[in-house]
């Protein structure tokens, strides 16, 4: 064989090698924007839990306002954990060029699953369009008037209730993200969320259970 040949032959390899590495790197580089590009159920979950979170902090705040309250370490937990979850889904949503708050109040995003709605989402789903605030759970401007104007042991009662069915009506958006999102980080979040809210739901349930239990 001569040298043009085998010099040929080389080339063709190499030429081979070269686009098959072009090409794998194009799928990764396909995979990666894959990683990265938000669905409506991403964006919706971003939006909705982030004005959740937004109400949870406000309320705990208003608890912190100097007055005195038996729970100032759940108030200042919630704070903590819950600006720290607020700031991730803020800059998602600023790396998908998506508002903070979504236009409308629908919840129809957690209609875009891969499968039907089942009976218990189709009830939250309409418990939610039912609602004064467009999601079950957010307390409404009544709730926080109270909130700021009742003192000691009745403030902190009506604090953990409101927390209690504020917690319990993110689950299912919770729940649902973590099941049907594509994206990782969304997924993890929202599975953190889901677990860190229902165990403070447990000790909520306790410490309302507690005051009960002591004499007026």
């Amino acid at each position: 064989m001569s040298l043009r040949i085998i010099a040929s032959a080389l080339i063709v390899l190499a030429l081979a090698a070269a686009g098959g590495v072009a090409y794998k790197q194009l799928r990764e580089m396909k995979s990666a924007q894959a990683a990265t590009t938000a669905t409506a159920i991403d964006i919706g979950f971003a939006q909705s839990m982030h004005a959740h979170h937004q109400q949870a902090i406000w309320m705990s705040q208003l608890l912190l306002d100097g007055r005195p309250t038996q729970l100032p370490l759940l108030a200042k937990s919630i704070i903590n954990s819950q600006l720290i979850e607020m700031g991730e889904m803020r800059g998602w949503l600023n790396l998908w060029q998506q508002p903070l708050q979504s236009t409308s109040q629908s919840m129809n995003w957690m209609l875009l699953g891969d499968t039907a709605p089942d009976p218990e989402l189709t009830r939250y789903l309409l418990a939610c369009k039912n609602s004064k605030t467009g999601m079950v759970g957010l307390a409404t401007s009544e709730d926080m008037n109270r909130l700021r104007t009742l003192d000691g042991r009745a403030r902190d009662e009506l604090f953990l209730n409101l927390m209690l069915v504020h917690h319990e009506g993110s689950l299912p958006m919770a729940k649902f993200a973590a099941a049907q999102s594509k994206l990782p980080a969304v997924r993890n979040l929202a599975v953190r969320i889901a677990m860190d809210q229902s165990e403070e739901i447990g000790l909520i349930k306790r410490m309302i259970n507690a005051l009960a239990a002591k004499p007026h």
